[in-house]
Order: structure tokens, then C-alpha cells, then sequence
């Protein structure tokens, strides 16, 4: 009798682990279909700039920082579309020229794609317009793409890690039709909240 007084005692956190796991379609990440996720993030990052034009190539560097915010929802179970909007400063450094700074906005559609263990894909386009102080409005455009991680802290909260890639193009008419793009890492930092509706569901034997 003791004996299994202790067997059961040792086993019972097992048995929490698993009903927490099993909360939904993805194992642990406890996401429904339908669900909606609001949230938003913090990266950071450092890009090398190319700019061609009808004269000599110049090239320089970006340090930039962006804060995001997403409104997204599951067509399925491991499968996010949605809409995120980018507030991004930045400080601009080319060759033979004085470092210039700006902050802008962008807006764009994002995607995601879960795998069962909490890793995810996520890729996006933004589009807005580069004020920068004394120069021409221009249109710009930023592509990213990358891996993360969903860190559930409960069932419907989540912290994000995620390590993406950066590709940023700019044109400047004013400027002889200049072209600038960029290109780097970034390592972004988020938190994500996953509304549905609680449901009921019985444990999968194993």
C-alpha cells in the first residue's frame, strides 16, 4: 500500500504536465483554430547599405531599432495570417557623409507557421514612406523572414524569441533614382496573447 502511496505521488506531476500539454491542436503550444492572437515586439539590428545611382556606388551602415504590433488569426490550427504595423528608428552612416537620422512607419500582411513543439516561421512585407529631416519623402519597403520559439509563461501567454532576417529597399527619386537596400540579421524579443474559447476535451492515451 505504501508502495503506491509513492508510485502515485511521483507520478502526479507527470499527469499535470500532460493535461497542461493537451489543452490544444498543438502540442505545447495549446493553439485552437479560429483562435486570435494580439500582440506586439522589440528588435534590434545592424544592416550594411548598398545605394547604387548613375554615379559612384556608395555604401555605409544602419543600426535600427523597431517596435511592432500584430493582430493575427489561425485559418488553422498551425497557421496564422494577419496584419502588423512597424514604428522602426533608425541611424544611417554612408561613406563620406554625416549620419542621419529618422523614424517612420510601415504597414503590412504577415504569416506564420507552427510546428507541434512551439517553434514557428514567420514572414512579412511592409510598405510606408522614409521622412527624413531636409531630403524628399520616399517610398520604402521592408521584407522579413525567420524562426521563433513560443514560450507559453500560461495558456493563452506567450513570450517570443525569434532571430530574423531583414531585407529593406528604398527608392529616392529626387536623388537621381537612387536606390538603397539593406540587408541583415535582427534578433527580435515578443509577447503574444492567444484568445479562444476554453473548450472541453478528454486526455489522449499515449
Amino acid at each position: 500500500m505504501r508502495k503506491l502511496l509513492y508510485l502515485s505521488l511521483l507520478l502526479l506531476p507527470f499527469q499535470q504536465v500532460n493535461a497542461q500539454e493537451n489543452r490544444g491542436t498543438l502540442v505545447p503550444t495549446k493553439i485552437f483554430q479560429r483562435t486570435l492572437m494580439v500582440g506586439g515586439s522589440l528588435s534590434g539590428s545592424y544592416k550594411r547599405i548598398n545605394i547604387t545611382s548613375v554615379g559612384e556606388p556608395v555604401s555605409g551602415h544602419r543600426q535600427q531599432a523597431d517596435l511592432d504590433a500584430k493582430v493575427g488569426y489561425f485559418v488553422l490550427g498551425n497557421v496564422a495570417v494577419g496584419a502588423k504595423a512597424t514604428i522602426f528608428h533608425s541611424k544611417e552612416e554612408l561613406s563620406g557623409q554625416m549620419p542621419v537620422q529618422s523614424t517612420n512607419l510601415l504597414a503590412g500582411p504577415f504569416a506564420r507557421y507552427y510546428l507541434r513543439n512551439g517553434i514557428f516561421g514567420e514572414g512579412s512585407a511592409v510598405v510606408g514612406i522614409n521622412n527624413r529631416p531636409g531630403a524628399a519623402k520616399t517610398d520604402i519597403a521592408e521584407y522579413k523572414g525567420g524562426v521563433g520559439y513560443a514560450i507559453f509563461i500560461n495558456p493563452k501567454v506567450a513570450v517570443e524569441p525569434a532571430l530574423l532576417f531583414s531585407y529593406y529597399q528604398e527608392k529616392r527619386p529626387a536623388e537621381n533614382n537612387r536606390k538603397l537596400t539593406e540587408w541583415g540579421p535582427s534578433v527580435n524579443v515578443g509577447m503574444q496573447v492567444y484568445l479562444f474559447r476554453e473548450r472541453k476535451f478528454k486526455l489522449a492515451p499515449r
